[in-house]
């Protein structure tokens, strides 16, 4: 039999350097990684690419994290969303399918990617 597609994680933060280590430690993981610097980048990503969970940050340029959330939930109806941030999951707004503050708990945030779309 083939094997299982790779799950495809969209990686969202304006920093460089997080978004590739995260990015970097999910490949390591086994899944398919993709980063995008904002809310607008990652916009053009939903429909080409088709992740199958979003990890966005807040405060990001052009369009944040907030903003964001909303147009996964229209544009890919059912697509997980996890927030990472330094604010509080109160300020994120939009309900989402969970909140890590940074520094990040890695074993934490890969056990709710597993739970959420496997591994």
């Amino acid at each position: 039999p083939p094997a299982p597609a790779r799950r495809r994680i969209l990686v969202v933060d304006d920093d460089p350097r997080s978004r590739s280590a995260v990015a970097r430690l999910l490949a390591e993981e086994g899944y398919d990684a993709e980063v995008a610097a904002d809310g607008e980048e990652a916009s053009g990503l939903l429909g080409s690419w088709g992740p199958d969970l979003v990890l966005t940050d807040l405060d990001m340029p052009r369009l944040d994290g907030r903003a964001l959330v909303q147009r996964v939930r229209s544009l890919r109806p059912g697509t997980p969303v996890l927030v990472l941030s330094a604010r509080s999951a109160a300020e994120v707004g939009a309900p989402t399918d969970g909140f890590f503050p940074k520094p990040i708990q890695i074993e934490s945030l890969l056990a709710r990617i597993r739970d959420l779309v496997g591994a």
